[in-house]
């Protein structure tokens, strides 16, 4: 996550908090602040999933959309960035999903396919959709861990930070989500 240079991580933090108190103005400048950030974030998810017929503007308006949305407060920028990061992924297993289906519908779906280190296919993608959800249920931060490293791109250090946990504690839940992900999606 790399901030906005016109601003500190205190403005920025007092900015996500006029917003999400529903200040005139707010929401503008806001946007304006973190488009750059989360179109970074986007794309790291979007290059991840190479089948995504999805444009990096297209999931952070839709991911901003959710975020419109929440009631209450982010109690910090990180938590601001680790939401956006979990709306975008949810949105692309969405996106996957809906494909999967309409594949099983006989509907004609486009996928691109690459010959070197394939990405998953939207069936294998609502698997692990599945799997995640599983893991998210048995034990939330396991699985936001995994989603924050894994989707949203984010190092060890800033998901210890978002979750306030330490950094041992980030490395051994994400090698428990990744083993207990592997035996469910294989």
């Amino acid at each position: 996550m790399n901030e906005s240079s016109t601003s500190t991580p205190t403005q920025l933090t007092d900015l996500i908090q006029a917003w999400s108190d529903g200040q005139a103005g707010a929401s503008t400048a806001l946007a304006e602040q973190v488009y750059g950030d989360l179109q970074r974030i986007a794309l790291a998810q979007i290059q991840r999933e190479p089948h995504m017929d999805m444009e990096p503007a297209e999931l952070v308006h839709e991911a901003w959309l959710r975020l419109s949305h929440v009631n209450g407060a982010f109690p910090s920028r990180q938590h601001f960035f680790a939401f956006a990061a979990l709306q975008m992924r949810r949105l692309l297993i969405d996106c996957a999903r809906a494909n999967a289906s309409a594949a099983r519908r006989g509907e004609k779906v486009t996928l691109s396919l690459r010959l070197v280190d394939p990405g998953p296919q939207p069936a294998d993608m609502a698997a692990f959709a599945d799997a995640l959800e599983q893991l998210e249920h048995l034990d939330p931060r396991k699985s936001q861990a995994f989603a924050l490293t894994e989707m949203g791109g984010f190092d060890h250090r800033q998901v210890a930070e978002m979750l306030d946990i330490s950094l041992a504690t980030v490395e051994r839940d994400l090698r428990f989500a990744r083993v207990w992900l592997a035996a469910r999606i294989t």
